[in-house]
This record gives C-alpha cells, structure tokens and sequence, in this order.
C-alpha cells in the first residue's frame, strides 16, 4: 500500500531478493500520500478499502503455489491492520499478528478493553494516577500513556477495536526476549488471549549505506565519513544523538542542545532535523559553534547509519527519542541511553528502560505533562555527564552490558528466542 508514513529506505526491497513483495494498488484509486489521511483512525478506514483487494490477491497467490504444492501456513497482521483477519477467516487460514514494540507495551493494549470497562471516562481525567497493568512491575503512570489512550476520540475507538480484534489471532509475534522483559512475558501465560511468542531482539546487524547531509548543509557525509571520523575517537567516549524518523527540533531547542554539548567536553556526533525542514544547519547551532566544536564534534542532517554507529567502539551514550527499534538496537551493542522520548509509545519505552530495565538515565522523562517545555542545556550536559560518569554510570554500563551478551544468546541455538521460533514454526508448518 502506497503510504506517507512509510521508513523502508531507498533500495531496500532490491536488497532483500529472498523476499517476495505485492504491492497492492487498486485500480483507479488515489494514492495515500495525495490524500489527508493523516491520523491512525483515517488510516485504518483506508485500509478498510483494500480488503475485496487482499482477498483476491492472496486467494491468487494460493493458487499459484499449490502448482508447485506449496500451501500458505497463515496470514500474519500488524496491530493496526486487525481488519484484515475477516480476509484469513474467509480462506481458511489462520491469522497471526506481528507487534514490532515491546511485550510490557502489548500487555497494555491486550488489557485495553478491561481498563475501557473499568474507566468510564478519558484517561486524561485521571492524571496524575496509576494503573496497574499485568505486564509491568511496577504501577504505570497515566501521563507516560500513548497519547491515543488518553481521549475517547476516533483514533482511541480505532485502537480500542484493535485490541479488541488482536484476541481473535492464534498467536501474537512481539519483538522482544524473555531475558528483556520476563515479567512481562510471564503475564501472558495466564488470561484469555493469544499465545504470545517473544522471537527477539530483531536487529538488523547490517548497515545500509547512504548519503547524509552535511554540517554545511550539501550532501558530503556519507557512510564511510562518518566511520573514519568514529574511528579517530577515544574508546566508550562519543555521546550520539538521533531521534528517529519523526524527530524534529526548531533553532531554540537545538542551540540548547548544542550549548550542553559543548559544554560537557565529550566528543559527539549529532543527527539533528529541523522542525521546518528548511533552515540549514548552521542556524541550529550558536554562533561560532561548528568551529569550537570541529575536532570532536560531528552533525549530520538527515539519515546516519545508526546500527554501525551503536556497533562502533568509541560510542559511550545514546541520546534516543526511545523508539523500540532504537532500544534493541541499544540493548545489542551494548550502550547506555540517555531518554528523550517524543511521541507515540516513547515515553512508555522510557519508564520501562529507567524505571523497570535500568538501561538509561532519564534526560527527558516519560511524563507528558510539560512535554514541549524546553530542555536547558544545563539539563543536557547534566544529563550527558550522569551517563558518562561516577556511580549512576557503573550501575547503568553493568546493567547494559549484561543485557547485550543476554540478547545475543537468545537468538543462537537453545537460546529463548530461537526455541520459541522452533515452536512457532512447528505451530505454523510442522502439521502441513
């Protein structure tokens, strides 16, 4: 489907040719991205619209493999495309759902329907307040909830009903791993869902090369730029700073950080957008700054490899909006985060990685409450410094340092990701 929120970088489809991707176009329809379908209740409404399409697509697909005995084991979902499982009813198959976020976080949503019974109101009423939830620890702050929770809008109806509709999967699919998050994988082997099957951590160990824009603004750093620049670094003492696809900063907010940084005296290397997409990069930063700052401190604009960044011995500290993908990615290599979560689940990422992992240090914490206040940049070398330093940072480096050797044995033979895939498989093909 041709959508405006997709993140597959340019290339990748070539890249992967053991896979097999159908694109489903339907004849005279308009393109999403010329639509303003912008909000996840407008996107599943779309969606809606390209089930007759689905249906016959995969019925002729089916078709086409039995020529060669080949069958379909099952029709596997996001979370956002549960009205899609009528399609698998309808062929006879069964429907998995593939959760690309944490376990503790599709607790959350599988208890959704309960907590909507059980508040008879907005969960905007209820803050500050805490719930308890199965998949956590610890009591879960209102404030640190998804913004879709927090008002009985359309797009909190359109969540609603998929959760309500994930009860109806086989099974569900969470990239996580029990070492991760064992109480929250514990909580599902009770209850009336899904069997749930934790297969991470799913990390791409590969990095894509690109071109990235530069401290200038022009397109000159490229991939191999910006490791020969890592490799001229002290060992465990670079602070790199990236906030995912949708993380943006207008000038005030970015000097502020530009100031913390200089003034914490680390090497760093920044991946910085503005929020209007168009200032160029020396109007983020103070006057004179790129020159200060030219012998230990890189900015990028744009895309940076971020898993051969995390993977390189001189990063010391992961300045992260927490998205899930980026936690794992932190978790792999092995390197402390420093919270700054932005929208969608960040900030629940962020209670659980401070609060319930002990991976990171909070710089921005996981209440909404005053998210677009301004982080100083007192706070941001403060918080650079207690990731980087004294005993917050033995706790958080052992802590972390633990979890990469964990993360990785999960995934060879006999660790628990790899025997649950071995069930999973045999769930899905052994009796075909």
């Amino acid at each position: 489907m041709d959508t405006p929120f997709s993140t597959i970088p340019p290339g990748f489809v070539d890249s992967v040719p053991e896979l097999r991707f159908i694109e489903l176009v339907p004849p005279d329809s308009p393109s999403l991205k010329d639509s303003l379908l912008t909000t996840i209740a407008a996107m599943c409404e779309f969606m809606d619209t390209y089930k007759p399409l689905a249906k016959r697509t995969i019925s002729q697909l089916a078709t086409e493999l039995s020529s060669n005995s080949v069958s379909i084991a099952a029709l596997v979902f996001d979370m956002f495309t549960t009205n899609f499982m009528g399609v698998a009813n309808d062929l006879g198959l069964p429907s998995y759902l593939f959760y690309a976020s944490g376990a503790a976080l599709l607790g959350l949503v599988l208890r959704l329907p309960v907590l909507d019974t059980e508040i008879d109101s907005d969960f905007t009423d209820h803050k500050p307040g805490e719930l308890a939830i199965p998949s956590f620890k610890s009591l879960v702050p209102i404030v640190s909830f998804p913004s879709l929770l927090w008002r009985r809008d359309e797009e909190y109806k359109w969540l609603l009903y998929h959760a309500r509709r994930m009860r109806d999967a086989k099974g569900i699919i969470v990239n996580s791993f029990y070492e991760l998050e064992p109480y929250a994988i514990d909580s599902f082997t009770s209850g009336d869902h899904p069997r749930v099957h934790s297969v991470g951590p799913i990390v791409d160990s590969t990095s894509r090369v690109g071109q990235i824009t530069g401290s200038n603004g022009s397109k000159d750093k490229t991939h191999d730029d910006i490791v020969k620049w890592l490799d001229k670094q002290p060992p465990r003492l670079v602070v790199f700073l990236c906030f995912g696809s949708e993380g943006t900063f207008d000038v005030t907010q970015a000097k502020e950080i530009a100031n913390g940084l200089e003034r914490s005296g680390y090497p760093f290397l920044w991946s910085v957008r503005p929020r209007d997409g168009s200032t160029r990069l020396e109007a983020l930063v103070p006057d004179g700054f790129m020159e200060r700052t030219a012998k230990r401190g890189m900015v990028v604009g744009g895309w940076v490899p971020q898993v051969a960044v995390l993977g390189h011995r001189s990063v010391g500290c992961f300045v992260s909006h927490c998205g899930w993908n980026s936690t794992l990615e932190s978790v792999w290599f092995g390197v402390p985060i420093l919270t700054w979560p932005m929208y969608a689940e960040q900030h629940l990422n962020t209670f659980l990685i401070v609060k319930e992992l002990g991976l990171g240090v909070e710089l921005k914490g996981y209440w909404r409450v005053g998210e677009d206040d301004l982080v100083t940049a007192d706070e941001v070398e403060r918080g650079v410094r207690s990731v980087m330093e004294g005993e917050c940072h033995e706790e958080v480096k052992k802590r972390v340092e633990e979890m990469k050797e964990k993360s990785r044995r999960a995934i060879v033979e006999g660790g628990s990701s790899f025997v649950t895939i071995e069930s999973l498989l045999e769930e899905l093909i052994g009796k075909n």
